[in-house]
């Protein structure tokens, strides 16, 4: 589990700071990130070899992660994803032996460090590294109407786009979810670790009906209501993703 939640924090916070790092300090920012992440898996590590593993696997995922997912899209679609998803379990079933270590929660008593890493890894994930995803889908998914340009899909080695560097329909469109996206995300996730189920269905419903005149009013072409369940199913699979991964870990803890 530990190293699930490593390479969760490592792509989540370089997406973090690649989103919000300036071009000249967005490397610096990204490598003392990874530096960090490198010392704390050899920290974990129970031997040597499970060291190396837990510090340079997610440091490795995260370099593969930010060169395939870029600001916008993705130009190997949801390959990255899918291969993401895959190390998450892989590692989750088989991880390398580690320290038994606990951290004190205040008068709740000690939580496991596996439980610590993986809901810090998970919620870092949610926050931007989804975004993309989020975005990324809705690219793949926009197909042009009569007079519509098609988005052109972006080579892997082909120049990066930055926030900057969006077409001003994208921005438009995709401001507002940088912002709502992570934090319904991060509710869903601590609702659902709550068991608040009766407020998740509450609160998925209230986002229906705040949309609802918006989508009422794009009869003719219908664009806004699948963009709407487009980016939402996606939303919040990633969040049912990524908490059943918590929830499972401390499961398997006691």
């Amino acid at each position: 589990m530990e190293l699930t939640g490593l390479v969760l924090a490592a792509i989540g916070g370089a997406d973090l700071v690649r989103a919000g790092a300036s071009h000249r300090v967005r490397g610096a920012g990204v490598t003392a990130l990874l530096v960090v992440i490198v010392l704390a898996g050899a920290a974990v590590g129970a031997d040597p070899v499970s060291s190396v593993l837990l510090a340079l696997v997610p440091a490795a995922a995260a370099l593969g992660w930010l060169a395939t997912m870029r600001a916008d899209d993705s130009p190997l679609g949801f390959l990255p994803v899918v291969l993401l998803g895959a190390l998450a379990l892989g590692a989750f079933a088989w991880s390398p032996a580690t320290v038994d270590a606990t951290v004190t929660w205040g008068d709740h008593g000690a939580l496991p460090v596996a439980v610590v890493l993986l809901t810090l890894g998970g919620a870092l994930f949610l926050l931007e590294s989804s975004n993309r995803v989020v975005r990324t889908a809705l690219r793949t998914e926009d197909v042009p109407a009569d007079g519509d340009e098609a988005p052109g899909r972006r080579r892997l080695f082909g120049p990066r786009a930055d926030a900057d560097t969006v077409p001003a329909r994208d921005v438009h469109t995709l401001r507002g979810g940088r912002l709502i996206g992570p934090l319904e995300r991060l509710v869903l996730g601590g609702l659902l670790l709550a068991g608040a189920y009766p407020v998740v269905a509450a609160l998925i419903a209230a986002k229906g009906i705040v949309r609802f005149p918006e989508i009422s009013r794009d009869r003719d072409r219908g664009t806004q209501a699948e963009y709407f369940l487009v980016g939402s199913m996606v939303s919040w699979a990633l969040a049912l993703a990524t908490t059943a991964l918590v929830w499972l870990g401390s499961a398997s803890l006691g």
